[in-house]
């Protein structure tokens, strides 16, 4: 009896003490205390709690964005939209200039007899992996290098039209300007001219009874009638002549064409002075070495004689050929 209270005694005293029986092992074991295993329990909580708010947060961010992500790519959507929309502008200029490229080549400098821009002038070199190399890294380069180097294609092919344009300005200007000074009309009024009494080539001489180069053609009508400058220009002689062709006029009209006025009754202008087509540079006569009364009418290109039938815009070949056939019957007055 002493036995079994003392064994109770010190069992009460081992449960005091922290300790419980174990009754698989047969041992005592210590007891944790309570305060440890609410501390162990919460910090048990905060790391599933903490693990689980993670994975939650990691499949949000991946199905979901974020404010900062949505704005960027909003911002991202919207550049490559805007890409799209420069690149369409720029292929559509660039089919407007492919149009005028071929007008300017195959009309403007038909026109005005200049050779046309090669296409490897046209469209050059420009860019190079180099001048782009900064857009590389960004977000959307590529479309980014797309559109800037047909930027540069653009404005390097609107440069050299620009420039074409130039050209074909000025020599529009320069044909505008060779279009009124280039001898284009009779210089006798068709209503006032009788006949042409001598073509331009080989004829028969009245005063050496020979066969002869005649270097304009002679226009025969009544004495004083109005000599009429054939192109703009500059008068470079105005005076009597002591080779034959009597009072004569000479004007230079640039591009390397002159006229010849001669065997005048008078002459009605001055050197150095400016005349217009049709203006009246002289009277008809039969100065100098003459037969009768006519004027004797040459174009010179470049200092050399050349047919002035080519220079009548208005005369028609029929009435040309009428007269020169008619020409060939009369006696030659020069």
């Amino acid at each position: 009896m002493h036995f079994c209270s003392g064994a109770v005694n010190k069992l009460a005293s081992m449960s005091n003490r922290g300790y419980r029986f174990n009754t698989e092992t047969l041992q005592y074991e210590r007891k944790e205390s309570s305060g440890l295993r609410r501390a162990g329990r919460m910090v048990l909580h905060l790391l599933i709690s903490a693990a689980v708010g993670l994975v939650l947060m990691y499949f949000y961010t991946s199905i979901f964005d974020t404010p900062r992500s949505y704005r960027l790519t909003r911002a991202g959507d919207d550049l490559r939209t805007e890409i799209g929309m420069l690149e369409r502008q720029v292929n559509s200029s660039l089919r407007q200039l492919e149009a005028i490229e071929h007008r300017d080549n195959n009309v403007y400098r038909v026109i005005f007899e200049s050779d046309s821009i090669p296409s490897t002038v046209r469209r050059g070199g420009v860019g190079g992996a180099k001048s782009y190399a900064d857009l590389e890294h960004i977000e959307g380069g590529d479309a980014l290098i797309r559109l800037t180097e047909s930027i540069d294609r653009l404005s390097w092919r609107e440069y050299i039209q620009s420039k074409s344009f130039d050209e074909v300005a000025k020599l529009a200007n320069e044909k505008e300007q060779f279009l009124r000074c280039m001898p284009a009309i009779q210089p006798v009024a068709i209503h006032e001219l009788r006949r042409i009494s001598s073509p331009f080539g080989y004829r028969y001489d009245p005063f050496t009874h020979r066969s002869k180069f005649h270097a304009g053609l002679d226009f025969v009508a009544r004495p004083n009638t109005p000599i009429h400058a054939t192109g703009d220009g500059v008068v470079v002689l105005a005076k009597r002549s002591g080779s034959g062709y009597g009072n004569q006029v000479v004007v230079d009209h640039g591009f390397g064409y002159s006229t010849r006025y001669a065997h005048l009754n008078r002459i009605s202008v001055a050197v150095g002075e400016s005349v217009k087509r049709g203006q009246v540079v002289g009277l008809m006569g039969s100065t100098g070495r003459s037969t009768g009364t006519h004027l004797h009418y040459e174009v010179l290109l470049k200092g050399q004689p050349i047919n002035p039938i080519h220079y009548f815009a208005d005369m028609t070949g029929e009435i040309y050929e009428e007269m020169i056939q008619h020409a060939e019957e009369m006696p030659a007055l020069d």
